[in-house]
């Protein structure tokens, strides 16, 4: 994403939370002492609520910005880089940074493998990953790992290396129907 874009979805997420915070913890408590009927009460509450599950939910699979661990021999030049993109290997590390409800980078770490093209949440997420082994050594009280992430298409001209992650992306894709392909076979072959 570029700057201005990650610029104004902090600041969206940051004044929702004021518009919660001036509905559900300043009107709400007034209306409930000055005995309003219950539902001026619930309308109000609703005006502060609603927006934030909205925000919330449709802005935190967004990606700020994604970083890949080259091999020393892959910074050499751009040639053996695009080469590397091209055929870049599953355990390619990446981290990959989404932005909390408060604005603030939430980086998840993960390799190329762990990334698979999905459409999910009327298009608003197209890679997810597997969370089940991390969250399952997190504390209770800890945030849940990040698994889905919306990686936008275009941006790559507006980025120095942008076009690196379009030639991973390629990778990524061209894998997943390759094992689509495979599974079908199998399920053909299962069949007869």
């Amino acid at each position: 994403m570029l700057e201005q874009e990650i610029s104004f979805l902090a600041t969206l997420k940051l004044s929702t939370i004021f518009v919660f915070v001036f509905f559900d913890m300043l009107l709400t408590p007034s209306y409930l002492a000055a005995s309003e009927p219950l539902y001026k009460v619930a309308a109000v509450a609703v005006c502060g609520f609603i927006p934030l599950l909205y925000v919330a939910y449709s802005t935190s699979p967004f990606v700020t910005t994604i970083h890949m661990n080259l091999p020393s021999f892959a910074r050499g030049s751009a040639e053996i880089l695009q080469r590397f993109a091209k055929s870049a290997p599953g355990n390619t590390r990446l981290d990959v940074t989404t932005m909390s409800l408060i604005g603030k980078p939430r980086v998840s770490s993960m390799t190329l493998a762990d990334l698979r093209p999905v459409k999910k949440r009327l298009g608003m997420v197209n890679y997810e990953r597997d969370t089940s082994f991390a969250n399952a050594g997190r504390k209770w009280w800890r945030f849940r790992a990040v698994g889905t992430f919306n990686i936008q298409k275009g941006n790559d001209k507006n980025i120095k290396t942008g076009w690196v992650w379009r030639e991973v992306e390629n990778g990524i894709l061209a894998k997943a129907e390759g094992v689509e392909a495979k599974a079908k076979v199998k399920a053909d072959v299962k069949d007869r």
